[in-house]
Order: structure tokens, then sequence, then C-alpha cells
């Protein structure tokens, strides 16, 4: 029952927020002002043999996620809480550490898994805690199929080793699909689908991004 209480709160809280908080900038977020703020925080999970990443490996990528969402949406991205980066020393269930990309990780939030996010979910406890609506990364072992996931009205996205260690684009790109982003054709551009993006951004994404529920005036 609370998993799909958690989907129902996402679906009203979503409405609710485009419709009232993000209107402006799903007009005119094009123009790219006032300065906005999208609320992070990495959860680096653990398995037997202890976290996953270290915080180090984290720092390149999220240098990358301030630098692109400040110059190209200028929307500057802060912390959740006093750091961006929680490491979670209990050990995560298996469900949690390894997923296959696609469907599973949807049918995943029912199960083990999705209450194991939720239990760690900043700004959540079945209901929005606050109106900061932040996006929590889970760096979890493994991710069949892709490197990083995300789906639209989640308040979490995944990211597994090889998503920290091998690329420093894939934290922003995924952040992007949580603000209701989708996949480029261009390679220049942050959203397109393969590792060899660059970082830049059409006029329309700023409308969509910026009226997400998870970036804010405040």
């Amino acid at each position: 029952m609370d998993q799909e209480c958690r989907a129902a709160v996402r679906v009203a809280v979503d409405l609710v927020s485009h419709f009232t908080f993000g209107l402006p900038d799903a007009l005119l977020g094009f123009i790219g002002w006032p300065p906005k703020k999208l609320r992070l925080h990495v959860a680096v999970l653990s398995d037997a043999s202890g976290p996953l990443v270290t915080e180090a490996e984290l720092t390149p990528s999220i240098d990358y996620i301030k630098r692109v969402f400040k110059d190209r949406f200028n929307v500057t991205v802060v912390p959740y809480s006093k750091s961006f980066v929680q490491v979670l020393a209990e050990q995560a269930p298996n469900a949690a550490l390894e997923i296959d990309a696609g469907w599973d990780v949807y049918s995943a939030d029912f199960g083990e898994a999705g209450d194991f996010f939720a239990k760690h979910l900043a700004g959540w406890n079945v209901v929005p805690v606050g109106f900061t609506f932040p996006v929590t990364v889970y760096v979890i072992r493994d991710i069949r199929g892709k490197k990083g996931y995300a789906l639209p009205l989640f308040d979490y996205v995944l990211l597994d080793i090889d998503g920290v260690r091998l690329t420093t684009s894939t934290l922003a790109h995924e952040v992007g699909h949580a603000c209701l982003l989708w996949h480029s054709g261009t390679q220049s551009n942050l959203m397109y689908k393969r590792d060899t993006r660059g970082d830049g951004v059409k006029g329309f994404q700023k409308n969509v991004l910026r009226s997400s529920r998870h970036v804010l005036y405040w």
C-alpha cells in the first residue's frame, strides 16, 4: 500500500506544481531568468564489501552538473543537506544493488528495492517533507544495460559504478530526465543518449527543466 500511496502522491504533487510554480517557466523558461535552484542528494549504497564508490570519485560528476546547470539553465545545484554525498553504511538488499534497465526499474519501485529507496529518499516520508522536492541519486552496483537510469515523476535516479567512474556527464543527464527532459538526437546536447554527449541545450529544454517541481526559486 505504501508503494501505491507514494506513486499517487508523486503524480498529484507534479500536476499541482506544474500548473502553479512551474507555469511561468513552462512558457518563458528559454529566457533563463530569474535564477533558480535544484537540491541534489547523492546516496552511495554499500554491499558486503562496503561503500560502492568514494565521495572523491563522485566529485567530477557533481562539479559537472553544477557547472552545466548554471551555465545552460541558470539553475544553481545545491546540496539538500550539509553536503552532496551521503554514504549509506547499512548493507543494501540485492534487489537495490543490481537492476535491469527499462521496465524493471519501475517494477522495482513496488518491491524491496523501492522500499529501501523510499526509506532513504531526501525530502520525503510517503508525503513531501517541506517544499523543496530534491532529486536523490542512488549509486548502485550495476544497472544492466545502462550506466544511469531515471523515470518521469520519480524523485530519485539511479547511477551505477561505471556511471560514476567512466563518465562525468551521466549524473547530469539522468537528473535532466528526472526534470522531464527526454533524449535529444544531437551529439552536442546534454540529453544525447550516448556517453559522447556534449553539454548543450535547446530553448525548449530550458522551459521543460526550469518548470520542473525540482527546480525552484527558493
